[in-house]
């Protein structure tokens, strides 16, 4: 026997004896092919560029990851323990290796599907991603081991947690645990709660399978998992465990979300920073600092939505984009006997999305992947109607039902065309049918059949004195295209553009009070129709006319006639002073009823010379970018006084920056950039414009909608093009100009009895009236040579002091005759 036990013994030693010499072998072997651990602590993350409105709201994020660093003392306990709980309980004990782990995983290696993941302590996840290749061998799997060591002994467990949940891939371009917080739940870490934070790290392993957006219930068989998991190791008690494992799935409704949206001047930011820079911009961690004020921009966007949904309304339902091909029989008999019950329990293993592509849950989500995602509305598709209600799939896959409500519908006359309306609907059968895509929203908490806005809408305000950009709408919430249509969108102006024609009237001669002729005028022009009878909107005609009156109210037939005695080439050589490219502007007559083609950005610098007494701005929206330690790489403010030594030191830091541009220090302009600082149009010719502005939304039959605002100190002229195709409110107060456009993209009329009073006019004001709280009342002040002289009212002349029909009018001094 005590031979037995001395074999053995032997045997044993010698057995260690040869494992220690195999491990120096191999760690002998595989030193020099070792990357350096110093590396994982010098490895700097990549964070991506973001941008903020200047108030510091986040309103875009680029780059390949989403990173949002945290500090170890910052991490919830929750999260803390879903992920040990969930990758590696024994990570505070442990040296860096998990021999239990590292034994499944050879095994796996010398099975015969070769190696795959796994097996790993947090550790060896970190050098890992750090400082190896992702190759599936035994060799690297040996490499992972000997760097775990050396990482434990070189860098503390507290920092290499940090590392790990700060650098983890969770999906959805995010990587880190705050990005997943912030990307999946619209929260910070700090306010997850214990079910979310087991879903985050849920999806460690396999963010591509286990993924809350494409498989809800493996993703929630799998944090409850985690949670049980957390309950053995006395992470949770009990109760806090079947609270937890209740909880549904519901991760936040739009994905790509951000703080407040502002997604066309972010997208342009993102252009112009990546073309000055280049493509490491992206990963550098920079922050942009806009111009925009995040209270007023929201404001714009809420405007928009409101009177967007409202002149929809007003033309009635329209016929639903129909999918009822994807469905069999078989699929709409089973899915209608169902109520709030996900599909996944309906049609056995659909949502396994390894499936074929012509899985029902695959061709369900390819609908829906395909329509308009709007915040705040639920998208479906209906199965079944009946009379009083109706069953569809929601967006999360699951069937529910809705009940009839006569008072929801009143306005649901189905659209014959933009301009006819069929009957009240008494049921669901006068709107829906089975197949029918559809958008539901919640009103006064009851959920209800709603549309898309086909009309579409930008805005743009801006400071008319420093081109400070304070809001930026290129498009409504309820498109999901990055088309700008401040910037990019060229609809013709409509009588918002008439200001200028009577600006270059006021310029050669003509005064306030000087009268033409509102009478029928047929022209024949090669330019135009073979005949062209010009209308008012009223379709009447007002004999003599002060200019004055034919700018209140915005008289076709007085603007034609003026720009005629004018002479269209010497009007359009001075309204060009105001910013608009001479070769674009019109070579004929229609220039007067705004037949020209401009971006609300153009027009919105247009009118900021109007606003600010003669000067041409450049319209920005950059005030400042600062690298990730708070450096300052561009400021708007000290543009000019940049020096070569300021250049210099930013070369130093950054040598991958663009040398020329660096140089060049350009502003952020929105438009071509203005080099011009002397004043380009006489201030008293923009009083008298501003004049006349302010009476028109005082008085003027479109304009006076504007009085809700209890304002006397703003100025403002509407537009409409033929057949209501492009709408217009433009106006201002004297630190600030704000421009609506509301139009379609196809150019389509917006219907009869649409104007820019009735669509772009309630925007402006709706927006106008937080945008004006902060601004004092302007205290109108008449400049020098300018004065008010009485003049009689028929013949617009100077009047003498026997004459009683009179009123008093603005003249430049050198038009008061002696």
């Amino acid at each position: 026997m005590t031979k037995v036990i001395k074999f053995f013994f032997w045997l044993s030693m010698l057995l260690t004896s040869l494992g220690i010499l195999a491990t120096l072998l191999v760690y002998i072997n595989l030193k020099p092919t070792l990357p350096e651990i110093a590396l994982v602590d010098q490895s700097q993350l990549q964070i991506p560029l973001k941008i903020y409105t200047k108030d510091r709201v986040l309103i875009g994020e680029f780059g390949e990851k989403k990173r949002r660093p945290i500090s170890f003392d910052e991490i919830p306990d929750n999260l803390k323990n879903a992920f040990l709980a969930a990758e590696d309980d024994g990570f505070f004990r442990h040296q860096g290796v998990s021999y239990t782990g590292i034994l499944r995983s050879f095994i796996r290696c010398i099975g015969p599907n070769g190696c795959f993941g796994g097996g790993g302590t947090i550790s060896m996840q970190v050098v890992r991603g750090y400082v190896l290749t992702r190759d599936q061998t035994i060799v690297r799997k040996l490499k992972e081991i000997l760097l775990a060591y050396q990482l434990e002994s070189s860098v503390s467990k507290t920092e290499i947690f940090e590392l790990y949940v700060n650098s983890i891939f969770l999906g959805n371009r995010s990587y880190g645990i705050e990005s997943a917080a912030d990307t999946y739940f619209g929260k910070t870490s700090d306010q997850l709660t214990l079910s979310e934070s087991a879903l985050i790290a849920s999806l460690a392993q396999l963010p591509s399978r286990v993924n809350p957006i494409k498989a809800p219930e493996r993703t929630k068989s799998r944090r409850n998992w985690i949670l049980g998991r957390m309950l053995k190791l006395n992470y949770i008690n009990n109760e806090e465990y079947l609270l937890a494992i209740s909880e549904p799935v519901n991760i936040s409704k739009n994905i790509q979300s951000y703080d407040l949206d502002a997604r066309h001047l972010s997208e342009l930011i993102r252009q112009e920073v990546i073309n000055r820079y280049g493509l490491k911009a992206y990963t550098e961690g920079w922050e942009v600092y806009s111009t925009i004020d995040s209270k007023l921009q929201k404001k714009a966007l809420e405007s928009i939505s409101d009177r967007l949904s409202e002149y929809d309304k007003r033309h009635g339902w329209r016929a639903k984009d129909n999918y009822l091909e994807i469905f069999s029989n078989q699929d709409i008999e089973a899915l209608s006997n169902f109520d709030y019950s996900p599909i996944n329990n309906i049609l056995e293993d659909s949502y396994d999305f390894s499936d074929t592509e012509e899985n029902l849950v695959t061709r369900i989500r390819d609908v829906f992947d395909s329509k308009v995602f709007v915040f705040s509305y639920i998208r479906g598709i209906v199965i079944d109607v009946n009379e009083d209600s109706f069953k569809f799939i929601n967006e999360n896959l699951e069937v529910q039902s809705l009940n009839w409500n006569d008072d929801s519908y009143v306005w649901a006359r189905r659209q014959i065309s933009i301009n006819t309306r069929g009957p009240i609907p008494q049921n669901f059968y006068d709107l829906i049918k089975p197949g029918d895509f559809i958008y539901l929203r919640t009103d006064e908490d009851q959920l209800v059949l709603d549309q898309i806005p086909i009309a579409e809408a930008a805005l743009i305000s801006v400071n008319p004195n420093s081109g400070n950009i304070s809001s930026y709408v290129g498009g409504s919430l309820y498109s999901d295209g990055l088309f700008d249509r401040v910037r990019l969108s060229f609809p013709q102006t409509g009588s918002s553009f008439k200001p200028f024609v009577y600006a270059s009237a006021f310029a050669n001669g003509y005064n306030p009070s000087s009268i033409i002729n509102d009478a029928p005028i047929i022209f024949n022009d090669a330019n135009l129709e073979s005949f062209w009878r010009p209308e008012n909107y009223t379709g009447k005609f007002y004999g003599p006319t002060r200019l004055r009156e034919g700018l209140v109210q915005s008289l076709n037939i007085v603007s034609i006639k003026l720009l005629r005695e004018v002479g269209i080439t010497k009007a359009n050589d001075y309204i060009s002073n105001f910013g608009f490219d001479r070769n674009r502007l019109p070579n004929d007559l229609s220039l007067a009823l705004g037949s020209g083609s401009f971006s609300p950005a153009e027009i919105a610098r247009s009118y900021s010379v109007i606003a600010n007494d003669g000067y041409l701005v450049d319209l920005h929206y950059v005030s400042k970018i600062l690298d990730r330690y708070g450096n300052e790489i561009f400021s708007h403010s000290d543009f000019k006084e940049q020096d070569k030594k300021n250049i210099t030191s930013n070369m130093t830091a950054f040598p991958w920056l663009n040398t020329v541009e660096l140089e060049a220090k350009r502003k952020y302009s929105l438009l071509n950039e203005v080099n011009n600082d002397d004043r380009v149009i006489d201030e008293r010719i923009t009083y008298i414009v501003k004049d006349i502005m302010r009476e028109h939304t005082r008085r003027g039959s479109t304009g006076r909608k504007t009085n809700v605002l209890g304002r006397e100190d703003i100025a403002g002229k509407t537009g409409t093009t033929n057949d209501a195709i492009s709408t217009w409110f433009s106006g201002f107060h004297e630190d600030l100009v704000s421009i609506v456009w509301v139009g379609t993209d196809d150019y389509t009329s917006l219907g009869d009895n649409e104007y820019g009073s009735s669509i772009a006019l309630p925007i402006w004001v709706d927006y106008m009236s937080l945008a004006l709280k902060d601004l004092p009342q302007s205290k109108i002040k008449v400049p020098n040579g300018l004065s008010y002289v009485r003049v009689n009212k028929k013949t617009g002349e100077i009047a003498n002091t026997n004459d009683k029909n009179t009123y008093f009018e603005l003249f430049l001094n050198e038009n008061i005759s002696n």
